[in-house]
């Protein structure tokens, strides 16, 4: 990587860290990140030195700690940490290697603790598709890449070629064991609670392929992440109330994502055995087949209701009801309960809400009034912006804002509420329950963003069953180090945990007279000691002999 000062039309110079790359025969360059727009020679020279700084730091953090891979043991067989009582002259040291250890320390250990080093057979056999499978998910913590740009960063970073084919072998492994290794992952949430859960969360998401191809898995469907001329899967998710993971499943693209909970709550069943529980799930999940079938199954739930789509006299009863107020978390709300076939429908509504909706509706409304013409809009314009087109009417081969939908949209502003079975809670505790499916939304986040699980570059359907169960493996070290901490120090975010481990570093020098190889680790900052102590691990910052 280089940075590059770019001249603009506008007369400024653009700050750009830029990286090369090979591509058959032709070297090609692409723009890492920009650092921004510098006007005189003195910025130009400070952006410079900023980008300089963040290159070195970039080239730092790339390297994730391997456990099969422990820089100690590349250079010796058996080491054996002892401190160095050597004279050794500072002109004849010199720097060989940088070692990145922190991931593999605290996140190894919480990988061996919660037993997944055997997930791939127990045999001597099997040790090294053990090995790489915990350094593949290791790596994807640290720095989530795919496989193929992992096995590169092996090759690059610590001079070791592994075969991208044995990472592929491994993933068929994976793949064969999905069952077990969601088994297991489901055992060392329960574990945490004597195995008594009594509120899981349910929700659904997207994953996108760079691919239009379809299959009996892969098929277009309609994508939260707006990537609709991509082929897809759906992922369901059930976790605690706590956000630790229980356990997924993969579905069809196209499926309906309201009909994949019945199948969830089979499987909690029968797989995990997982009987006397409250389903929290949000409103894609509200139709008369599922609440029906979750009460011939004897599961409880909190479904978040339809309001505009129940029947007229109920919707009016809604909206003309005096509500009692009571504080549901942070937030004064009024509540009101009312009954919808047989089932308690708990209305509840918020001033701060009703803010939000009405925000949220003037930002659709504005979108929509850039692209009026004469009172009409295009109704080409209109594709892209899905949100805006329950605001407009269509006539004739064109489209205007319609103000009657505006004005009755306007009147549920701030209004929610939830359908439940659940006759031994409140008002209030049903609200707040359902509040706390933002757990399982932040769950999807780190997951997506954090773990970076799509796009999927995979196009068989073992081999995407693999990646899944890599990065949900991933995602269970995550959630599973940001809760014990939370319980024993100040909670820390993933991202916090991450870079604190990433700056958790050791440095190989090399006494050129002596040929002699020492290790010296990292200053500890106090994030890094709480880090280390949370998990049981000390780590020394005294110097020892490699050789």
């Amino acid at each position: 990587m280089f940075v590059r000062v770019k001249p603009k039309p506008n007369g400024k110079k653009s700050i750009q860290i830029v990286e090369s790359y090979r591509r058959a025969d032709q070297v090609s360059q692409k723009i890492v990140r920009h650092v921004g727009q510098a006007i005189t020679d003195r910025e130009v020279e400070e952006m410079t030195r900023l980008a300089q700084s963040m290159i070195n730091e970039m080239a730092i953090e790339k390297q994730p700690c391997l456990p099969f891979l422990d820089p100690i043991k590349l250079l010796k067989e058996n080491p054996q940490k002892k401190e160095s009582s050597d004279t050794v002259k500072i002109k004849n040291i010199r720097e060989e290697q940088r070692i990145i250890d922190g991931i593999g320390d605290v996140f190894g250990k919480l990988y061996k603790d919660l037993k997944l080093d055997k997930l791939i057979g127990g045999t001597h056999k099997d040790e090294q598709w053990n090995n790489i499978l915990e350094s593949c998910v290791l790596a994807r913590i640290a720095n989530p890449v795919s496989k193929r740009r992992s096995a590169s960063l092996l090759e690059e970073d610590y001079g070791i070629k592994i075969p991208l084919e044995k990472i592929y072998r491994m993933m068929d492994h994976v793949a064969d064991r999905e069952s077990d290794i969601k088994q297991r992952i489901a055992q060392t949430t329960l574990s945490l609670f004597q195995e008594q859960v009594d509120v899981l969360f349910f929700d659904v998401t997207t994953l996108y392929f760079e691919s239009i191809e379809t299959d009996e898995l892969r098929a277009f469907g309609f994508s939260k992440d707006c990537k609709f001329k991509e082929v897809q899967v759906v992922l369901a998710l059930v976790t605690t109330t706590q956000g630790l993971p229980i356990t997924y499943k993969l579905f069809p693209g196209n499926t309906y994502e309201g009909g994949t909970l019945v199948e969830m709550v089979k499987d909690l069943q029968t797989q995990y055995a997982i009987k006397n529980i409250l389903l929290v799930a949000d409103r894609a999940m509200f139709n008369e087949e599922n609440l029906s079938s979750m009460e011939s199954l004897g599961i409880q739930y909190i479904v978040a209701a339809k309001l505009k789509a129940l029947p007229k006299s109920l919707k009016s009863d809604i909206l003309h009801a005096d509500y009692n107020e009571e504080v549901i978390g942070d937030d004064l709300h009024g509540l009101k309960e009312f009954e919808h076939k047989s089932r308690r429908l708990v209305v509840g509504y918020s001033a701060k809400r009703a803010g939000k909706d009405a925000a949220d509706r003037q930002r659709l409304v504005d979108r929509l009034m850039k692209k009026v013409k004469g009172d009409k809009i295009k109704v080409k314009d209109l594709i892209p912006n899905y949100g805006s087109k329950k605001y407009i009417s269509i006539e004739n081969g064109s489209a205007s804002i319609n103000q009657e939908k505006i004005k009755a949209d306007a009147q549920w502003d701030g209004f929610h509420g939830v359908i439940t079975n659940a006759s031994d809670k409140t008002s209030s505790e049903l609200l707040l329950r359902y509040r706390e499916l933002w757990q399982i939304e932040e769950a999807f986040r780190i997951s997506k963003h954090d773990l970076k699980m799509r796009p999927i570059f995979h196009w068989t359907e073992n081999r995407i069953k693999a990646h899944i169960a890599i990065c949900f493996l991933a995602f269970t070290l995550a959630k599973q180090a940001v809760y014990r901490i939370a319980l024993q120090q100040e909670p820390m975010s993933l991202e916090q945990i991450r870079n604190e481990l990433l700056h958790a570093q050791s440095s190989v020098v090399i006494d050129l007279a002596s040929q002699k190889k020492y290790m010296i680790p990292s200053h500890v900052t106090v994030n890094q000691k709480k880090l280390y102590q949370a998990f049981g691990l000390k780590r020394s910052q005294v110097p020892y002999d490699l050789t």
